[in-house]
């Protein structure tokens, strides 16, 4: 990984009383360049992508030269980690050599100790599956995956951000966005058409869900608003019965029943259990023209019963003839004539 800008250039070897000036002052330039309380103390440990990052631009900014790096580096860290980078880097005076003896091992040390393979693929992968999630907007997706960006230590160039970043978007913009995005156009740029085109869609949204709300409180209204419909008891279904039977039981006024029989719907409603004359969904008036109807009817049918000629009906299979008695000469029915001689004739010879 290049951590060092052209502007490092080795070309400081002697420590001496100008150059302990000239470094004093250099390092407020690059203090106020690198930012005031912006140490690093060594956590997170992924932050050492960003520590060096920043360093690097703020010597570049101030033309510091590679010898110089190597002893302003340890000036903008913090606790354990500044002491530990002093006991490892060369005195200034020459008369001790540590572990790192220039600015390019020192950025490897650092690298080693806290940038471990790991972590940073666990950290890539955060980055390669990040998406925009729900109520998040454009805006604020593209900082989170700018902060994704820098705990990988910035191993991703511009490009592949723009496209994590238009694969990231939602679906309904998402079409939109990568047909605008060319290859010169800056991020900042395509950030913005994407929130654009998001505060559109949320808009039609918020619109649709008013729209559907409005519908449904009138569908409420009108539910609300219909007459509540009459409420029928049936009649109780009795059980059926044979064929041509017809139930037993009075009618209402103490007379028989005497009509169809109680398998036929009712004319009225379609229903079983009552005559069309006693349907309840008749009202008042038509049932006492039907029950007046009815009671006529029932007074015309004895009269009817007397003017009727009365018939005998035989069993099938006998024959017609008057009662017999024990008094008559007459033989008993199902008695012949020749068994009646016969019986004479043996009790006449015992005699």
């Amino acid at each position: 990984m290049d951590c060092v800008s052209s502007a490092l250039a080795n070309t400081d070897v002697l420590y001496d009383r100008t150059m302990a000036h000239g470094l004093g002052c250099l390092r407020k330039d690059v203090l106020a360049a690198f930012g005031r309380d912006a140490e690093w103390d060594g956590t997170p440990a992924l932050g050492v992508f960003e520590f060096l990052n920043r360093f690097v631009k703020a010597g570049n900014d101030n033309h510091v030269s590679e010898g110089r790096a190597l002893y302003l580096l340890p000036e903008f860290t913090k606790g354990d980690l500044k002491r530990e980078l002093y006991t490892i880097m060369p005195s200034l005076q020459g008369g001790r050599s540590g572990e790192a003896s220039s600015y390019m091992e020192l950025v490897n040390w650092l690298l080693r100790k806290y940038a471990d393979e790991q972590s940073l693929s666990v950290q890539d992968a955060l980055f390669l599956g990040a998406s925009q999630e729900d109520g998040e907007t454009e805006n604020d997706f593209y900082i989170r995956l700018r902060g994704l960006r820098r705990l990988c230590g910035y191993i991703h160039t511009e490009g592949q951000m723009k496209s994590r970043y238009t694969q990231g978007l939602g679906w309904e913009i998402r079409a939109d966005v990568r047909a605008h995005n060319t290859g010169n156009i800056p991020i900042d740029l395509l950030v913005q058409y994407a929130q654009r085109k998001g505060d559109v869609r949320r808009r039609r949204h918020e619109e649709q869900q008013a729209e559907e709300a409005r519908r449904a409180k009138a569908r409420r209204e009108r539910r609300a608003a219909r007459p509540t419909p009459r409420k029928y008891v049936p009649a109780a279904v009795t059980a059926p019965t044979k064929v041509g039977e017809v139930p037993a039981g009075p009618s209402p006024g103490g007379k028989v029943r005497i009509g169809q029989p109680r398998n036929y719907n009712c004319l009225a409603c379609n229903m079983r259990g009552h005559f069309f004359r006693e349907c309840p969904r008749l009202d008042a008036a038509t049932k006492a023209l039907l029950n007046k109807a009815y009671e006529e009817r029932m007074a015309e049918r004895p009269q009817e019963d007397q003017r009727r000629p009365k018939q005998t009906v035989a069993a099938v299979g006998t024959r017609l003839r008057p009662p017999w008695s024990s008094s008559d000469d007459t033989p008993a029915p199902g008695v012949e004539a020749e068994t009646l001689v016969q019986e004479d004739k043996s009790s006449s010879e015992n005699e």
